[in-house]
């Protein structure tokens, strides 16, 4: 499609002017296709998609250049602009207008039709043009990024392989993952979720009560509210029963200096204490379990059943995980930071 402005006369009509050739041309009422941008809101919906920090603000009422805000570490921080028109002129203005000192990034709807020097911009204003139509893709029902032009871009950005880089990164259908060099796919699921919550967050004990709860959108309850006791009045008084009538069985052992019978007995009466050890609180009333015990239990399942299915992919990423992970996995702590990027 060739660029061009549409000037509408006093008397009504309206005569395309083309931008690469200077040339005008009749156009008719009802071929005009008018698109209203929502620009506040697609630079939201851009930098959120992107992974990027929104810094939006528009040049002035009615300028075609808006900044954006930043991409992520991943991209160095990259300071980014968009200029919705893509002629020479435009392209050129803003260059001159933001005389950046490192390269920036200014996307554009499209490359096509353009009669700017790309590269030239490059070069010499350091100012890297990409067209956003080839990095925003749809799949199904989704809008995701373009993979393939997101390696085009940090290699116009002159950041190298991305392959160097340890990344976490969502997609329409799942997950893309990169461990040391080895990059592969997983489909979506709700263990991977709770991965990259924590992988996030590296060091940091997370409360699996408020994991479960900004996973499924339910508020959480207390971490320490009661779900149940763990053992009921009539079993606690048939272990002390069994204790009683042990304890008695022993002194008969003692005296009687069977040493086989006292040694089995004992072992029983040691297993029935510990167990009630476990179940009975210091007030010596039954334990209740709580949220975060369910809670924990369950995070700690989903992780488990995902580095499983990692480990299929890539064996040396799953012994990482079954090895970084402490406090009941609700805490990852890596020997070694894989500075992971999302």
């Amino acid at each position: 499609m060739t660029p061009c402005d549409v000037i509408e006369h006093d008397d009504g009509s309206l005569v395309g002017l083309d931008r690469l050739q200077g040339e005008t041309f009749d156009v008719v009422r009802s071929d005009v296709v008018i698109y209203r941008l929502q620009i506040r809101e697609l630079s939201h919906f851009l930098m959120e998609l992107l992974g990027g920090a929104i810094d939006f603000e528009t040049e002035s009422i009615g300028s075609p250049h808006h900044r954006l805000g930043r991409l992520s570490r991943r991209f160095k921080s990259t300071r980014v602009h968009l200029c919705t028109r893509n002629d020479r002129t435009s392209l050129l203005s803003v260059a001159n207008t933001l005389r950046p000192t490192k390269p920036l990034l200014l996307f554009v709807p499209t490359l096509a039709g353009t009669d700017a020097d790309i590269d030239s911009l490059d070069e010499h204003h350091r100012v890297v043009v990409f067209g956003l139509d080839k990095l925003v893709v749809k799949s199904g029902d989704s809008i995701i990024v373009n993979r393939d032009a997101m390696e085009d871009l940090r290699f116009r950005l002159g950041l190298g392989d991305d392959l160097d880089t340890n990344f976490f990164r969502r997609n329409g259908s799942g997950y893309d993952i990169c461990f040391e060099g080895n990059r592969f796919p997983l489909t979506d699921a709700v263990g991977l979720w709770y991965l990259a919550e924590f992988l996030a967050k590296p060091g940091d004990t997370l409360d699996p009560v408020e994991l479960e709860a900004a996973r499924t959108g339910v508020n959480a309850r207390s971490s320490t509210s009661g779900t149940g006791e763990t053992i009921d009045d009539e079993a606690l008084a048939n272990y002390k029963r069994q204790l009683l009538e042990l304890s008695e069985d022993i002194a008969i052992a003692e005296r009687n200096r069977d040493d086989g019978t006292l040694e089995r007995l004992q072992t029983e009466r040691h297993q029935i204490a510990e167990h009630l050890q476990k179940e009975i609180g210091l007030n010596g009333k039954s334990r209740v379990k709580t949220d975060a015990g369910n809670s924990r239990k369950n995070v700690r399942q989903q992780l488990q059943r995902e580095i499983k299915r990692i480990r299929k992919r890539h064996p040396t990423l799953a012994d990482h995980l079954s090895a970084s992970f402490h406090g009941h996995w609700m805490s990852y702590q890596p020997a070694d930071d894989p500075q992971w990027e999302f």
